[in-house]
């Protein structure tokens, strides 16, 4: 048996919305910090996308239990622990960006989505925006690194391993769901 629709959603819904963050973030705000700016406002508000797809896909993987596959002990191993570390980066980079939002004086907080104004998360004892965004950019670029390390793991499942994996993402069928 493959993942369950609505985890195939979240998966591929969370993969789009952040490459299209990444690409705001690396090509288009070009380092302008103003709280009116169009693409900050969009950054935002999908690093809110981000952080809230994540929490409600760990809350359905309560539901949704992985597929049983067969593998050796240290395979099992080291794809928990990339995924617990996706999860975790999924969360800790949109939460480093917004402690690392400040504001300048009289400038209005970006809307999230165009209406909910986003007010400024209290910044964590004696780090300044600069640290906090400096982390935020060394979390992005781990999560940069452990994503291409996941579609690679993917890759070897489809085209090494031949074990219905990429599959049961893709469709929700794994190999073993095929009738002979």
């Amino acid at each position: 048996m493959g993942w369950s629709l609505r985890a195939r959603l979240f998966h591929w819904v969370t993969a789009i919305v952040v490459a299209v963050q990444w690409g705001i973030g690396f090509f288009l705000l070009g380092g302008m910090a103003m709280a009116g700016n169009f693409w900050l406002a969009a950054h935002f508000s999908l690093g809110l996308a981000i952080l809230v797809l994540t929490l409600l896909r760990l809350g359905s993987r309560a539901v949704d239990r992985a597929p049983r596959r067969a593998r050796s002990r240290p395979a099992a191993i080291l794809a928990t622990l990339g995924h617990a570390s996706l999860y975790a980066l999924l969360i800790l980079v949109p939460l480093t960006g917004w402690l690392g939002y400040r504001p300048a004086p009289f400038m209005p907080p970006p809307l999230a989505f165009g209406l909910v104004p986003m007010p400024g998360l209290a910044g964590l004892e004696g780090v300044s925006s600069r640290v906090m965004l400096s982390i935020h950019g060394l979390l992005t670029w781990a999560l940069v690194a452990l994503v291409g390390l996941h579609g690679l793991a993917a890759l070897c499942h489809a085209l090494v391993l031949r074990d219905g994996v990429l599959g049961g993402m893709v469709n929700g069928r794994c190999h073993s769901d095929r009738k002979p």
